[in-house]
């Protein structure tokens, strides 16, 4: 709707639906000598997804990672960019739910074609190095935990530096690692950190926070020798706060560990009653409890607290930074895995002395609208009030890539579709 104009004027959108056409991408490289484009030539069906686009350090080649129409098998494929030709294809990967690269090739030495690639294969992301013909030279990470980011390299290239969960997914650590896979932990202190490597990895910058520390500044030398720069004053003295309580209950499989949050007033009183607002979103690629300072939540929620009540989450499974059978729970049933898993939070709750079961709302927005939404329907009595924010109702009239790749389309998976639709 244009509002520019009196009355609003209607202008027409493209927008690719679940199991409908979809966009035709194309991939051009521009040479700034001659002003020409050529057009790489993709291998498979037109809709494929071209993801994921880098060059190679001698400016020869780009590496595109393409990916099918139902997102279960990705190849990372190589074109010369003087003419757009395919060369060769450098890796293949396939899964039964889905294949999500999110990170372009990364090219540690700026002498060499070899590069570093991301890879769930192994049920967490790790980091795999392989020659620019497509061998694999070395699994460089074999973590039970999450690599998360690249944040840089050596100058000879033989040390790549990354972050990556840990074994206590609520943070965010750094680390390096050779090519030979010998991996050190750079950030001793557990907390969420985010580092910035300078250019030859002789010195790294490290602003971190974690529970009890709202934000402190390191330089960090090569030896992890470390000088104070910047250690933050209380910005919250002149406010009231409450606290926030972790815990882990078990999910609805009763074997997997939930991570929960808890936020009770400053002046809480173990024998009152008090009511509950649970802050849900529950989704891929999201995780709301974090060690860091408020443990991830927002100001708003400390300040319900204040005005007397208890603010909950739990990340279900299906969030993310568990690994892929974690988030993968939730393949071709949105909704179905994280409503037990949030019963389970709220079966918590009404076991505390404390709480009154009988005053339970659930908040979200997005995803978490969705998850509001099909509470409310799904339970009935659960929640006696629910706000949704920007919910989907019904999955089949979402975008294409989101959508297709974790409920595939309605004509595969109709059960799915129809058990997640808010308005059945």
């Amino acid at each position: 709707l244009d509002i520019n104009e009196t009355p609003g004027k209607l202008i027409n959108i493209k927008y690719p639906m679940i199991g409908q056409k979809s966009e035709k991408p194309r991939v051009g490289i521009y040479n700034l000598a001659t002003k020409q484009t050529v057009f790489v030539t993709p291998k498979g069906a037109a809709d494929a997804y071209l993801t994921n686009l880098s060059w190679t350090p001698d400016e020869k080649y780009v590496l595109i990672a393409e990916v099918n129409r139902e997102q279960n098998d990705m190849s990372l494929h190589l074109y010369d960019a003087k003419n757009g030709a395919f060369v060769r294809t450098l890796l293949n990967e396939k899964n039964e739910k889905w294949v999500e690269p999110e990170h372009p090739a990364f090219f540690p030495n700026k002498n060499s074609n070899n590069f570093v690639w991301f890879s769930e294969k192994s049920g967490f992301q790790n980091l795999y190095y392989y020659s620019i013909e497509g061998k694999l030279i070395k699994q460089l990470t074999n973590n039970k935990f999450v690599v998360q980011s690249i944040l840089g390299a050596n100058a000879k290239g033989t040390e790549i530096y990354f972050t990556a969960t840990g074994p206590n997914a609520m943070n965010k650590l750094a680390y390096k690692v050779d090519l030979k896979g010998k991996q050190t932990l750079l950030t001793k202190t557990e907390g969420t950190h985010t580092v910035v490597v300078n250019h030859d990895g002789s010195y790294f910058f490290d602003e971190y926070t974690n529970h009890t520390t709202q934000s402190k500044s390191l330089l960090v030398d090569s030896k992890l020798k470390s000088t104070v720069l910047v250690e933050s004053a209380n910005k919250y003295k002149d406010h009231i706060l409450g606290t926030s309580e972790i815990k882990t209950i078990k999910s609805a499989d009763g074997t997997t560990d939930l991570v929960t949050r808890l936020i009770k007033p400053s002046n809480f009183d173990a024998t009152k009653k008090y009511p509950v607002m649970v802050y849900v979103y529950g989704g891929p690629h999201a995780q709301l409890i974090t060690n860091s300072y408020l443990d991830g939540a927002n100001l708003w929620m400390y300040w319900m607290a204040e005005q007397g009540y208890l603010v909950f989450t739990v990340d279900n499974r299906g969030s993310e930074n568990r690994g892929f059978a974690f988030e993968s729970i939730i393949h071709r049933q949105l909704g179905i895995n994280e409503m037990e898993d949030q019963i389970k939070g709220v079966e918590y709750l009404k076991s505390l002395p404390y709480v009154d079961g009988n005053r339970l709302a659930v908040h979200g927005w997005s995803y978490g609208g969705f998850m509001t939404t099909s509470l409310m329907l799904r339970k009935p009595g659960t929640f006696t009030t629910g706000v949704a924010g920007g919910p989907v109702t019904d999955w089949k009239y979402y975008e294409a890539m989101y959508g297709e790749r974790y409920m595939d389309t309605p004509a595969e998976n109709k059960k799915g579709f129809d058990e997640s639709n808010t308005l059945n």
